[in-house]
C-alpha cells in the first residue's frame, strides 16, 4: 500500500461518481472527454440541481407541514452547499491532478511502510466512519417515510415543490422515490469525490510532514554513525548533502499545503457554514417538537453527527498539519551540526543551512478558511461551543 494506490483508487471511484478524471494519466481511470461519460456527467449533475432547486422553491413557495417545511429547509441549504463543494472540486481538477504527482513523489525514497500503513488505516477508518454517519441519516430518512406511509400519509424524503402535499397518486409517488434514490447517489458523489477525498488529502499531508521529521531525525543517526567512525569529513559531507535534500522537501511540502488549500479551501469554508448553521436548525427540531418520533429524531442525531464528524475530520488533521510541520525546527536543529567543523568552498556550510531550515520550519503552515479562519483544534471547539450558545439562545427565546 503506498500513496500512489489511494489515490489512484479515489480517482477511479471520483471517474465512477461522474466527477470527471482526476489521475494525471487519462488512460488509466478513463476518458471523461469522450461523448459517453460527458452525457453521463451532464445528466447526473443536472439531476442534481434540478433537484435542488426544487427544493429551494418549495421552501420559498411550498405549502407543506411542518416537520416536512423543516425537512425542505434543511435539505435546500446543505444541497446547494453540497452543490457549491462538488464545483469547486471540479473546477480545480487541473491542479489536483498534478497536486495528485506531487503527494506521491515528495518524500518517497524516505517513506516507512509502517508510516504508510498507519496513514492508509487513518484514512480508511475516517472515511468508514464518515460513511456511516451520512448514509445512517440517510437511511432513517427513508425508514421516516415509511412509517408516514404507512400510518395514512405518502412516503417522502426529500421534499421538493412538486409534488404538492396533497397529491398521492402513483406519478408522485414514483417522482418521491425517484428523488430518494437521488438523494443517495448524490451523497456518494459527495462522500467520494469531494468530503472524503478533501479528508484524505489532509491526512496524507500530515503523514509527509512526519516522514520528514523521522528523516531529519534518521539524518542525525547516519551522521553520529559515520562520525565515530573517525572520517568527519565524510560524516561533513553526508549531513550537508542531507540537509539540502530534507530542505527542498520541506519546499515541496509547503507548496503542496498551498496547492491543498487552494484545492479544498471552498470544501471546508462551506462545511463550516453548514455545520454551524444546519446544527443550530436540527437541533432546535428536536427540543422544540413534541411529537416527534423515535426515527425522526435518530435521523436528524445522525445528519448532526455527520456534520460535525466531518467538520471535526478537516479541523483536526488541518490542525494536525500545522503541529506535525512545528517538530521540524526541533529535529532539524539536533541533526548533529555541532559535531563537525564546517567545510571548505566550494562545498556548503551546513551551519548556515540549519539555520535557513529553522527558520523556515519555525513558520509552519496554517491552514483557513475565508482567509481569515483557522482551521486547528480549538476552532473546532470554538465552533461546537458557538453552535449551543446559539441554540440555547434561541430555545430559550421559543420556550
Amino acid at each position: 500500500m503506498d500513496y500512489n494506490i489511494i489515490l489512484y483508487s479515489y480517482c477511479k471511484n471520483i471517474y465512477l461518481v461522474g466527477s470527471g478524471n482526476f489521475w494525471s494519466n487519462e488512460n488509466e481511470v478513463g476518458d471523461d472527454n469522450s461523448i459517453s461519460y460527458r452525457l453521463y456527467s451532464l445528466s447526473l449533475f443536472s439531476i442534481y440541481i434540478v433537484m435542488t432547486i426544487l427544493e429551494i422553491i418549495a421552501v420559498l413557495y411550498g405549502n407543506f407541514p411542518e416537520d416536512e417545511s423543516s425537512d425542505a429547509l434543511t435539505f435546500a441549504v446543505s444541497h446547494t452547499i453540497v452543490l457549491i463543494k462538488m464545483f469547486s472540486v471540479i473546477s480545480n481538477k487541473k491542479l489536483v491532478r498534478s497536486m495528485n504527482e506531487s503527494m506521491i513523489k515528495v518524500c518517497k525514497k524516505h517513506e516507512q511502510n509502517e508510516l504508510v500503513l498507519e496513514m492508509y488505516r487513518t484514512v480508511k477508518i475516517n472515511v468508514i466512519g464518515y460513511f456511516v454517519t451520512v448514509y445512517g441519516a440517510s437511511v432513517f430518512y427513508v425508514f421516516e417515510g415509511l412509517r408516514k406511509m404507512y400510518s395514512g400519509s405518502h412516503f417522502v424524503t426529500i421534499v421538493t415543490y412538486y409534488p404538492s402535499f396533497e397529491d398521492n397518486s402513483m406519478v408522485a409517488t414514483l417522482f418521491r422515490v425517484f428523488t430518494t434514490a437521488v438523494l443517495f447517489m448524490m451523497m456518494m458523489t459527495m462522500i467520494v469525490s469531494v468530503d472524503s477525498f478533501t479528508m484524505a488529502y489532509l491526512i496524507m499531508l500530515k503523514y509527509k510532514f512526519k516522514t520528514l521529521r523521522h528523516y531529519f531525525e534518521r539524518l542525525r543517526l547516519d551522521f553520529d554513525k559515520i562520525n565515530k567512525s573517525g572520517d568527519q569529513r565524510l560524516a561533513a559531507e553526508k549531513l550537508t548533502d542531507g540537509l539540502v535534500e530534507g530542505i527542498v522537501m520541506h519546499q515541496k511540502l509547503l507548496k503542496l499545503g498551498k496547492n491543498i488549500d487552494q484545492a479544498f479551501g471552498t470544501v471546508i469554508a462551506m462545511q463550516l457554514i453548514l455545520s454551524s448553521g444546519s446544527a443550530v436548525s436540527l437541533l432546535l427540531q428536536i427540543a422544540l417538537s413534541d411529537q416527534l418520533t423515535f426515527i425522526a429524531s435518530m435521523k436528524i442525531i445522525f445528519f448532526v453527527a455527520a456534520l460535525f464528524f466531518l467538520l471535526g475530520l478537516f479541523l483536526c488533521n488541518a490542525g494536525e498539519i500545522t503541529y506535525q510541520a512545528s517538530l521540524l525546527s526541533e529535529a532539524i536543529f539536533h541533526c548533529g551540526w555541532h559535531a563537525c567543523p564546517p567545510l571548505p568552498p566550494p562545498h556548503r556550510n551546513h551551519q548556515h543551512l540549519v539555520r535557513h531550515a529553522c527558520a523556515q520550519a519555525l513558520q509552519p503552515p496554517i491552514m483557513k478558511a475565508f482567509k481569515m479562519i483557522e482551521l486547528t483544534y480549538s476552532t473546532f471547539l470554538t465552533v461546537l461551543r458557538s453552535t449551543y450558545s446559539v441554540f440555547a439562545l434561541f430555545y430559550a427565546q421559543k420556550k
